[in-house]
């Protein structure tokens, strides 16, 4: 069991949530929650590496398709430039790149065999790679835009990686990081609990394989140790399901939460964010 802050180092915490037997920690420190889990630096599991798995296309291309869209449209406003997707899983968000900005030259990079294979033979990507994006020899200074969809949640020890992607950034290009919003899942997961019990197979915090989990300060926190700029938060659409299920009332009140924390952010200069996940812009 990891009881180390994977930002600041200090062994001092408390338990905010027992998620079947497994610690999730608060450093009393700095503020960072993360996973008393000791999940591998690397990990390569979270698609599972069965050759004939069958992946959940409504969830992993239909549901993300307004998320996507909407930050293509926003952020990719010149004709041509190069992005980055790290873990890009499928290849759906380096597809709807291609598709919108076609003169952008995209890149995705993936740890799963499984993923990069289907990424390969089902959507055609011969421009997503397997590994890890360290060992790219991507040129410094040469990107314009890196993403992160879901990924920094998984890794154990960011910091290496986002000085890393730092250093491939061009001057005033940015990361956009995509992770869930930590004190809002908190307390769905205690609710949940509340009002179901603890379930061994539960939907609760993935304290397996989410080893880090993120709020505002935090990622502030992280991108300046990295020696990025002051990140800028954003309010983008939400993936278009709930717990797997895409049906009607779901969306519906999905979208419905997302207006009003939206307005709730904007009338509150700012300072008051009840988004279910956090996008962060960090600037090189």
């Amino acid at each position: 069991m990891n009881t180390e802050c994977y930002l600041c180092g200090s062994i001092n915490n408390k338990t905010v949530f027992l998620e079947n037997q497994i610690p999730i920690l608060e450093c009393l420190n700095c503020g960072h929650i993360f996973s008393s889990y000791e999940q591998s630096d690397h990990y390569d599991g979270y698609w599972g590496e069965e050759e004939s798995k069958e992946f959940d296309l409504e969830w992993w291309d239909k549901a993300h398709r307004k998320v996507y869209s909407t930050f293509i449209q926003e952020f990719l406003k010149e004709k041509e430039g190069s992005i980055l997707d790290v873990g890009c899983g499928l290849g759906f968000f380096v597809k709807s790149v291609m598709n919108q900005k076609p003169k952008w030259n995209v890149i995705g990079y993936e740890m799963s065999k499984t993923a990069v294979k289907f990424a390969r033979e089902k959507n055609g990507l011969t421009n997503v790679f397997e590994g890890m994006v360290e060992h790219s020899n991507i040129p410094k200074n040469s990107l314009d835009i890196i993403t992160m969809w879901d990924v920094i949640e998984h890794i154990p020890k960011p910091k290496p990686l986002l000085k890393y992607l730092y250093s491939l950034l061009k001057p005033n290009g940015f990361l956009f990081i995509q992770t869930p919003n930590f004190p809002i899942q908190l307390i769905k997961a205690k609710l949940k609990v509340a009002i179901f019990g603890m379930k061994p197979n539960g939907h609760y915090l993935e304290a397996k394989d989410h080893i880090n989990n993120y709020k505002l300060k935090t990622i502030r926190d992280l991108a300046l140790s990295c020696n990025f700029q002051e990140p800028q938060f954003f309010m983008l659409p939400p993936i278009l399901s709930v717990s797997g299920s895409t049906n009607f009332m779901g969306k519906f009140s999905k979208l419905g939460y997302y207006h009003v924390t939206k307005w709730i952010w904007y009338l509150s200069f700012k300072t008051v964010f009840l988004n279910n996940t956090i996008f962060a812009l960090l600037k090189k």
